[in-house]
């Protein structure tokens, strides 16, 4: 994230009743949230089409459009091998080459590029002016062979979503996300292992009455036939039970390399990928969750398991992308607007603040630009004028020079014909913020793990080449369970790498952390770093600190018992102007018991 004003701007969380939006994207190894690509509504469809399946590219797909859409945005996946390795991807659309966009893995911040894990790419570009009537053909290409890239660059799907009018068609409303969360389990991320079971992803704003087709739907990577995982909604678990493999009572296997099954039918065969969709009418609300899971713990014995003959998850799944389209009886709803993810950054008394929020049009598009008003205890402040792209949303920022005092902002957006949006906090400004951070002594938990919980890494350096070769080629580990046979069968004659370290057990262990605000200033969101022994354990994101507040957390920690460094870092980024940064980071070393 670059240090000035604007990119403080472009990098803040937004979110559409709790749902962020894209801006620019920054690897993250434990995934990247869903944020709100587009909403809307159009008399006529939402069309989608695609090729699933991981293979070399180029990779194409086409479809038929009656009209140029209103909206449309292009997808690929693309494999990387690992998250140091660089390399490119680039669309052409219909004969015409798009800018190259460049693939730095685990030094990603490209607009539209979403990389997490181990080199999982997600790529989303805006296509609404490079399609048209007929038909249309998008296609994919990589680096792969390409002298001097490393990067693997096999592609896992090519798609797009586009919105198209149509005459005497039916009211669409429609909200699309992309993101790339990954889903692990302990021995994908590291020397210190950390799981990520669950994400749940929130969708507000629905329509409920005249429903006549509420349809959710879904794309995963990385997936594996075989290892269960599970998609929900509204607390509704989707899908039929899988009717080829192996599998506990109770278990769904949603991203099974069988695309367009997992509501029944065949479906096609998809390597590694998995497109689905789900009738979701009879449990849509207003306000709605969707979550996915990588697996559960169907036997009780505290794990999911993910290998033997009847696995409980997936190692490690993708989930990217999420469309919700709602059909309705009746005519388009009329213009509403709606202000969110209003924020103030550098307040402080006598400097130029910046105060951002983003306006939304959550029925009809307005036909002119819409009004956005800044007020500051009930007096108007600026204001000015911002014309919705047909993504139906737009940040809007506003200058404020700040005064010492505790203060109620409110950002409004009017259009003639239509309800109002409008947001509104209190904050106060004084003397710049001054982040201050300090680590306790960790507590070891109740709950030790087995040994074999730690396993993957180490039997994968038993089993050697084979597990490694594997993976590298494949994406995805089809065949990861008999290879961990293997290196069990291996470790019967070998010395156990966790004893050879000196430690036969990861224990699960809370370490307490405290961040001040020392400043006289409240601070806006920010993130909390931890790593251990070097290595990022986990991300805390922290929606602001008033002055004068503290903030306490109790953060989980899988290690062996030992000597360890810890570090904890507020605002590693740097994306809060302070007083004082020298106190923003804690290091300790503790003999973990």
């Amino acid at each position: 994230m670059q240090q000035s004003r604007q990119a403080f701007i472009a990098c803040i969380l937004l979110s559409l009743f709790f749902i962020t939006i894209p801006t620019t994207a920054l690897y993250d190894f434990e995934g990247l949230a869903f944020r709100s690509a587009a909403q809307g509504e159009v008399i006529g469809e939402l069309v989608t089409a695609g090729t699933f399946g991981l293979t070399n590219p180029p990779v194409e797909c086409t479809l038929t459009l009656e009209r140029a859409p209103k909206w449309a945005r292009i997808y690929t996946g693309v494999w990387g091998g690992t998250e140091k390795y660089s390399g490119w991807a680039q669309f052409t659309v219909n004969g015409k080459q798009t800018d190259r966009i460049t693939l730095y893995g685990q030094d990603d911040r490209t607009e539209g590029v979403y990389c997490s894990g181990h080199g999982v790419y997600w790529i989303a570009q805006d296509a609404t002016a490079l399609l048209g009537p007929g038909e249309n053909t998008i296609s994919a290409s990589t680096s792969k062979g390409e002298a001097g890239s490393k990067i693997d660059g096999r592609v896992y799907a090519v798609m797009v979503v586009a919105a198209v009018e149509k005459d005497g068609g039916e009211v669409v409303r429609y909200i699309v996300m992309e993101g790339n969360e990954n889903l692990h389990g302990e021995g994908w991320a590291g020397t210190n292992p950390t799981w990520r079971d669950r994400v749940e992803v929130p969708i507000g704003g629905m329509p409920t009455d005249g429903v006549k087709k509420a349809e959710l739907s879904v794309l995963l990577v990385a997936t594996n036939r075989g290892q269960p995982d599970y998609v929900l909604f509204n607390g509704a678990d989707l899908g039929v039970a899988p009717t080829r493999g192996t599998y506990l009572p109770g278990a769904k296997d949603i991203g099974n390399e069988q695309s367009c099954d997992a509501a029944g039918g065949a479906g096609f065969e998809s390597r590694y990928v998995d497109m689905e969709s789900f009738d979701v009418t009879g449990v849509l609300h207003r306000d709605n969750v969707l979550v996915f899971e990588r697996g559960r713990d169907l036997d009780g014995d505290g794990n999911i398991s993910t290998t033997g003959a009847t696995p409980e998850g997936e190692d490690y799944i993708h989930p990217c992308l999420a469309i919700l389209a709602v059909t309705r009886a009746g005519p388009a709803t009329s213009v509403s607007l709606a202000v969110d993810s209003l924020d103030v950054r550098n307040a402080y008394a006598g400097e130029p603040a910046v105060i951002t929020a983003v306006v939304r049009s959550t029925g009809t598009a307005p036909a002119g630009p819409v009004s956005v008003t800044l007020t500051v205890d009930g007096i108007s402040a600026g204001s000015r004028e911002v014309t919705l792209p047909a993504s139906g949303w737009a940040e809007v920022t506003l200058p404020w020079t700040a005064v010492g005092g505790t203060h109620a902002i409110a950002v409004e957006a009017a259009v003639v014909g239509a309800s109002p949006g409008r947001a509104e906090r209190t904050v106060k400004v004084g003397t710049p913020a001054d982040l201050a951070v300090s680590v306790g002594h960790p507590a070891r938990q109740d709950s030790p793990l087995s040994p074999q919980a730690t396993t993957p890494f180490p039997l994968g350096a038993l089993a050697g080449a084979p597990v490694l070769g594997w993976w590298l080629y494949t994406g995805k580990s089809r065949n990861f369970a008999f290879l961990i046979a293997v290196g069990m069968v291996l470790a019967v004659f070998a010395v156990p790498v966790v004893q050879a370290a000196g430690s036969t057990q990861v224990i699960a262990y809370t370490l307490p952390i405290e961040i001040k605000n020392l400043g006289g200033s409240d601070t806006p969101a920010f993130e909390v770093t931890v790593l251990l022994d070097g290595e990022q354990v986990t991300r805390i994101s922290v929606p602001g600190i008033p002055a004068g507040g503290v903030l306490r957390e109790q953060v989980t920690l899988h290690t062996i018992p030992g000597p360890h460094t810890v570090s904890v870092i507020a605002d590693e980024k740097g994306t809060i102007p302070e007083r004082e940064r020298g106190n923003n980071r804690a290091d300790a070393r503790y003999d973990f018991p």
